[in-house]
């Protein structure tokens, strides 16, 4: 009898460390709020990676037109630089897969985009392969498109007058030295600073802890967030990389399959911030909603303002702004077709 009390009551003690141990990692945190408002972020904080990319050819005028009218907080961009020393938006290093620049310049030995000047990139089709690979999502807008610059973005999207922010993330900054500061120049002359009293109108976003921590010394008051690359981490790895963030940064961008309860609530814990990537499905959101991560980064703009009611009417400076996008994409459109029928009629003529 005594033996079956024992074992009853041994079990009972199992049952009631591995309930509370399992209630422990899917409880979700309840002090990301508090960390979103201290830094007078609006809760949860929404983000379109690379513009309204699942819409439009990413990181294009267009796509970023698109991000702005669906009623997102930010617009993810990446930040590189021409080999002539512009800063320009563009995600991958290489520009083989999303231009023509093979058939632009065949003879070229390396298709990096840092290998290139502005002129040169200018030349290159950038929103064709779009309407192949999605042709349910193509447009004839879409045709010609020309890779942007830093400052043509600063102009169209300027987060005192629309009051969308830009999260800028710095692409490979270890192939750019001192872009750092080249980027926080340009901001100065374009007069976007923070205030205490309004939402941040820039973040930086790095794979970088070094990038990050040089942005945190240039520009202290606009926040950082340190991106992760895996799919799968341990307790233990975790907790290092929170221990690299709180260097360098305000907030974590982990890949979704990372944003778990017990990982969200471990940053909690430090007074960092969660923002997953790449969100693009309603249920994902559905379930790290109920995780309480703190802001999401999309393709999909549009669904992620609908689904947190955050579609709403723009007045009157979103729609000159759309005017000048449409103008200006126009102009380029036309500037590019030429001087492409002029580049492939003088390589034809050294053919002959």
């Amino acid at each position: 009898m005594i033996k079956l009390i024992i074992i009853i009551t041994v079990i009972i003690l199992i049952f009631a460390f591995v309930y509370f141990e399992f209630y422990y990692l899917i409880r979700p945190s309840k002090l990301g709020k508090k960390i979103i408002e201290k830094h007078n972020f609006d809760y949860p904080v929404l983000v379109a990676h690379r513009g309204s990319s699942y819409s439009a050819p990413e990181s294009t005028l267009p796509a970023v037109k698109k991000a702005v009218e669906s009623g997102v907080d930010y617009i993810e961009l990446d930040v590189q630089r021409t080999k002539d020393g512009k800063l320009v938006i563009f995600h991958d290093t290489n520009l083989l897969r999303l231009t023509n620049v093979k058939s632009m310049f065949p003879d070229r030995e390396n298709y990096d985009l840092q290998n290139f000047t502005l002129n040169e990139l200018r030349l290159l089709n950038y929103g064709a392969w779009f309407n192949v690979k999605y042709p349910e999502r193509a447009s004839d807008g879409y045709s010609h498109l020309t890779i942007m610059t830093l400052e043509q973005v600063l102009e169209f999207v300027d987060p005192i007058e629309t009051g969308i922010g830009l999260a800028l993330e710095l692409k490979s900054p270890y192939l750019y030295d001192g872009i750092e500061k080249e980027i926080v120049d340009l901001l100065k002359e374009k007069e976007i600073y923070e205030t205490e009293t309004k939402a941040p109108r820039i973040l930086f976003l790095s794979f970088s802890p070094a990038s990050l921590k040089r942005l945190a010394d240039l520009r202290p008051d606009s926040p950082r967030i340190l991106l992760t690359k895996r799919n799968f981490v341990s307790p233990r790895r975790w907790q290092g990389w929170l221990d690299i963030t709180e260097e360098a940064a305000d907030g974590i961008g982990p890949k979704g399959h990372v944003s778990f309860p017990w990982y969200i609530g471990a940053a909690h814990k430090r007074g960092l911030f969660v923002f997953p990537y790449v969100i693009n499905r309603s249920w994902q959101l559905k379930i790290f909603s109920w995780f309480s991560a703190d802001g999401y980064i999309t393709d999909r703009a549009e669904m992620l303002a609908e689904f947190f009611n955050r579609v709403q009417e723009f007045g009157e400076s979103v729609e000159e702004f759309s005017d000048n996008i449409l103008e200006e994409e126009l102009e380029n459109t036309e500037e590019n077709q030429e001087k492409a029928e002029s580049q492939n009629n003088s390589e034809e003529k050294n053919n002959n």
